[in-house]
C-alpha cells in the first residue's frame, strides 16, 4: 500500500511464535515462518472476521457478552494453530505438575524453605510468571513478538511496511495483548482467598470486564508498557522482522485485492 494519509488504515493483530507469526487482518490471516534461511508465508480467510450485522455488533458491546465474546476469539485464533494448541497443553501439564513438586517439597522441606514452596503452590501464578518472562525475554518468541509489533506499527504510521521503517518503529504497541496480563495477575492472586469452584470460570469474565472498563486508562496502559518493554517483548533481529515485514506485506496485498473485489461488485 502507498503511504498517504488519505487511506484508511485496516486494523492488524498477531500472535507470536517460536519460528514465526501469525498476523490477522479483517478478512484475511497470514502464517509466516523462516524454514532454512527461507521465508515462507501462507494467506488464508480470517476464522475471525467481525459481525457484520449492526444488530449483532451492538449486542458484543453489551458487558459480559462482549467478554465471552472475546474468549470465544481468543480460544479460535488459538485453536487455528497445531503448536499453540500443544503449547497451551504442555502448559497445563507443567503446571499441574509444578504444583505438585511444590506442594511436595513443602511437605518434606519443613522450615523457611518449605514455608517459601508452599506460598509458591498456593499462588502459582508467581513460578509461572517467571518461567514465562524468561521465555519470552531469552527465546525467538519475545523478538517475533517485537517484530509483529514493529511492522504494525510501521504501517499504522506510515501507510506502508518496509523493513527501514518496521526497524525504526516502536516494539511498544497499545494493543498488544500483554496490557490484559495485568489484570490476570490481579484475578490469579486473588483465587487462594476466594476458595469457590465457580470462581475459575467466573475469573474470566471479570478479566476482561476490568479490560475493557479500565485497559484504556493510564495507570493501565503504563503497566502495560512497562511489561511489554522489559518482559514480553525483546528488540527483533533482521531475521524476524525480515518475516514480519513480509508477513504484513503479503496480507496487505490480499486484503486490497478483496477491496477491489467488493467494490467491483457495488452497482454504480
Amino acid at each position: 500500500m502507498a503511504a498517504g494519509a488519505s487511506k484508511e488504515r485496516l486494523t492488524f493483530g498477531g500472535m507470536a511464535r517460536w519460528d514465526g507469526l501469525d498476523l490477522y487482518g479483517p478478512n484475511f490471516m497470514s502464517v509466516a515462518y523462516r524454514r532454512d534461511g527461507e521465508i515462507h508465508v501462507r494467506v488464508e480467510p480470517s476464522r475471525l472476521r467481525p459481525p457484520r450485522s449492526p444488530a449483532v455488533r451492538h449486542l458484543v458491546r453489551l458487558p459480559v457478552v462482549r467478554s465471552l465474546f472475546f474468549w470465544g476469539r481468543l480460544v479460535l485464533q488459538v485453536a487455528g494453530s497445531v503448536w499453540t494448541l500443544v503449547f497451551f497443553a504442555a502448559t497445563l501439564g507443567a503446571l499441574w505438575l509444578l504444583v505438585s513438586l511444590l506442594e511436595a517439597g513443602q511437605d518434606a522441606s519443613g522450615g523457611l524453605l518449605g514455608a517459601l514452596l508452599g506460598l509458591l503452590a498456593e499462588f502459582p501464578i508467581l513460578p509461572v510468571l517467571a518461567l514465562f518472562f524468561a521465555a519470552m525475554r531469552f527465546t525467538p518468541v519475545g523478538r517475533y513478538h517485537g517484530a509483529e509489533h514493529k511492522a504494525v506499527a510501521a504501517y499504522e504510521r506510515y501507510g506502508e511496511v518496509t523493513l527501514e521503517k518496521a526497524r525504526a518503529s516502536s516494539r511498544i504497541h497499545p494493543r498488544c495483548g500483554t496490557n490484559i496480563l495485568l489484570y490476570i495477575i490481579l484475578a490469579a492472586l486473588a483465587d487462594p482467598f476466594i476458595g469457590w469452584w465457580g470462581y475459575s470460570v467466573l475469573q474470566f469474565v471479570l478479566i476482561s470486564e476490568a479490560w475493557f472498563v479500565l485497559g484504556q486508562s493510564r495507570p493501565s496502559i503504563a503497566v502495560g508498557n512497562f511489561l511489554q518493554r522489559y518482559f514480553t517483548t525483546t528488540e527483533p533481529r533482521r531475521e524476524e522482522l525480515e518475516v514480519a515485514v513480509e508477513s504484513l506485506r503479503q496480507l496487505l496485498r490480499s486484503e486490497e485485492e478483496h477491496a477491489g473485489e467488493e467494490a467491483a461488485r457495488v452497482p454504480a
